[in-house]
């Protein structure tokens, strides 16, 4: 299309930037925020996008209509209440009919597709990756590699059907088809499109049919990272597009070593858009360790990024054993209840105060005749506005204020009361941000660090699919270096399942 510009963005080159950037300048031009459409994968951006637009030109949040992800556009433009949604207790009643164990967890953010920990979440996952992709559902169960049956993925995808036609529901998938096929579809002007290369085919159809006739499309991603064509994710359709191509020349993230190494592994990647960028004026660092327990840890910003989620065992261990504030996945250690408690109790100790949900944390920790008193662990009849003291406790809430914290809570772990009394000691109890982050590689696509740690160890499974699809894992570890800002530490493999990196 005459009217669409493509703009390719290497990791930290500013795509979401450059796009506001363009929104705020066509908006001064005289182009209606409310005839203006972007699309994102993360509430994150959109928030954003909405907060510089809203501040800038005075405008009203509701004059942002179409500042949506694509599924939460198909939701409001189709008029779709919540009770139609297979979600929830819906997922769990059909769970019961096919006595089948789901989690019951439905989630419109990124692609609207994630894998639970559920037997059926895989048998979901499978079914709506080949609905979204537009593959044949066999063709994809074989593909994923399932541990069920094929017998079991069939009838799991038929009952799944008549469940949802009996019920009238409709899941995020069907809500691309349902609008599709819609015959209403917003009249915009110009729509913008964050992370392109994470579209699946039917996403792809819905940005097609609203970009039909607005004048014009700004599309920004990067080919290069993408990493969920496992999950439906269309790269082919995002480079088929015809357009105007405009490369971002600069990356702000990467200094010139792990830009050359960045280079390196783009460079296997067979099929992609040919883009010339540069990087930031330091030198940075890339080095090469036997052990994670090579690295110290103790000081600054990190990112430990592996393949597979059990990769990050050992990685754990070691945190937990030095007393390090890390998270895992999109779990933070500061969620940990203990951390809470622990947190509450010592600022109760300095006569400092905490609020109801600290408190409610706090009391689910507590050992009962020893931190409190034998029915008060409920918190029955209390005001949930207050704010609450030592004495307050004491004197209403059966608070006992004797005693260390390490005997008042119950249930203590003892592998990880070392960690704990290290996270006391060094004040980093107090911090509502872990510095340490452990995730897959998947997990962590749009983030950054000072420092970076990447597993080079693969599973046997993926292994076996780099000799087949190597396109798929260049850009998964493409997409690994490219989170660190400054030092970058490659984990020698342990076996011969790995990726080469250098």
């Amino acid at each position: 299309m005459d009217n669409t510009i493509k703009i390719f963005g290497s990791p930290g080159t500013g795509k979401t930037t450059t796009l506001l950037n363009i929104l705020e300048e066509k908006i001064s031009e005289g182009y209606q925020a409310n005839n203006i459409g972007f699309f994102s994968f993360t509430r994150r951006a959109l928030k954003e996008a909405r907060n510089r637009v809203i501040k800038k030109f005075n405008l009203d949040k509701d004059e942002l209509e179409y500042f949506r992800t694509i599924h939460s556009l198909c939701y409001r433009t189709l008029n779709i209440n919540s009770g139609q949604v297979f979600k929830g207790e819906r997922v769990r009643e059909f769970s019961e009919l096919v006595r089948i164990e789901m989690s019951g967890v439905s989630e419109e953010e990124n692609s609207g597709l994630s894998v639970g920990g559920k037997r059926g979440d895989l048998l979901l996952f499978c079914d709506e990756v080949s609905r979204s992709s537009e593959r044949n559902l066999k063709e994809v169960w074989k593909e994923l590699e399932c541990e069920h049956s094929w017998h079991e993925q069939e009838f799991f995808s038929m009952a799944l059907k008549n469940f949802k036609k009996k019920k009238k529901l409709l899941d995020f998938t069907d809500m691309l088809d349902a609008f599709i096929k819609d015959k209403n579809t917003p009249k915009l002007d110009i729509i913008f499109v964050d992370e392109a290369q994470d579209l699946t085919t039917k996403q792809w159809k819905v940005i097609e049919k609203i970009s039909k006739d607005c004048k014009l499309r700004y599309i920004a991603g990067d080919d290069d990272q993408a990493i969920y064509r496992w999950a439906g994710a269309d790269v082919k359709k995002f480079l088929s597009i015809n357009g105007n191509i405009k490369v971002l020349p600069i990356s702000y993230r990467l200094p010139k070593k792990i830009h050359k190494l960045a280079c390196t592994i783009s460079h296997r990647i067979s099929l992609r858009q040919i883009k010339e960028w540069g990087c930031k004026d330091e030198e940075g660092s890339i080095t090469e360790i036997t052990s994670i327990e090579d690295v110290d840890m103790s000081k600054g910003d990190w990112l430990v990024l592996a393949r597979s989620g059990y990769q990050l065992s050992r990685a754990e261990s070691y945190c937990k054993r030095m007393g390090w504030f890390y998270e895992k996945g999109h779990y933070e250690f500061k969620a940990n209840k203990y951390v809470i408690a622990i947190r509450a109790w010592l600022s109760l100790q300095e006569g400092l105060t905490i609020n109801y949900d600290e408190l409610k944390k706090l009391y689910a920790c507590l050992r009962t005749g020893v931190g409190v008193k034998r029915g008060y662990k409920n918190l029955k009849n209390i005001d949930t506005e207050l704010d609450f003291n030592l004495e307050y406790l004491k004197e209403n809430c059966g608070l006992i204020a004797e005693g260390d914290w390490q005997n008042i809570l119950h249930g203590l772990d003892p592998s990880d009361l070392l960690m704990f009394e290290s996270l006391v000691k060094s004040g980093d109890i107090f911090k509502n941000k872990a510095r340490i982050r452990l995730s897959t590689i998947h997990g962590m696509k749009g983030g950054e660090s000072e420092n970076v740690v990447v597993i080079s160890d693969i599973s046997y499974k993926t292994w076996k699919k780099l000799s087949v699809e190597p396109d798929d894992e260049h850009r998964v570890f493409y997409v690994a270096i490219t989170r660190a800002k400054k030092n970058l530490f490659i984990l020698q493999p342990e076996t011969k399942y790995s990726y080469e990196l250098l």
